[in-house]
């Protein structure tokens, strides 16, 4: 123990222990992107386990929906397929805790997915898998080092 965690009383833990499930308590953040209003649900559950070293790697999927209404935001009755896509995003990619999807962004017409991995490969292959199956949308990736969760840790 350091000193400041001697002073502070605070003990410093390593986030690399194994995930055996992911907490879950979701919350929905409002704000404002480039004037319209973007829709954020935070799994503020996750907090318990941000910056786990074996998720190092931040990933999104992101894509443009249908049928955006005058807000930007998705007609759900006008695009129920909306629906299923989420689904599968959280089946597939936390089905054996390859990945974690703590974040879901929508604004601007568009949806984002945050998710960090322990596997890029494999997240890349599940990515194939999802991409085939919904090819109404054109699904884009990014994948980035963020061993603290920044992105996570920034809404």
């Amino acid at each position: 123990m350091g000193i400041f965690d001697k002073i502070f009383n605070k003990k410093v833990t390593e986030q690399s222990e194994e995930i055996l499930n992911i907490p879950e308590s979701w919350s929905i953040l409002k704000s404002e992107n480039n004037g319209k209003p973007m829709l954020i649900r935070k799994n503020v559950g996750c907090d318990k386990i941000a910056g786990n070293k074996n998720y190092s790697t931040g990933c999104g999927i992101a894509f443009q929906v249908k049928f955006p209404d005058e807000n930007g935001l998705p007609q759900i009755e006008k695009e129920p397929e909306l629906n299923n896509l989420e689904d599968d995003i959280f089946e597939i990619f936390e089905k054996d805790l390859n990945s974690i999807v703590p974040i879901v962004i929508t604004t601007s017409g568009f949806r984002e997915y945050v998710i960090y991995t322990k596997d890029l490969q494999e997240f890349q292959n599940r990515l194939s898998k999802l991409q085939a199956k919904y090819k109404q949308y054109e699904l884009t990736s990014y994948n980035k080092e963020d061993v603290n969760w920044k992105t996570y840790k920034s809404f």
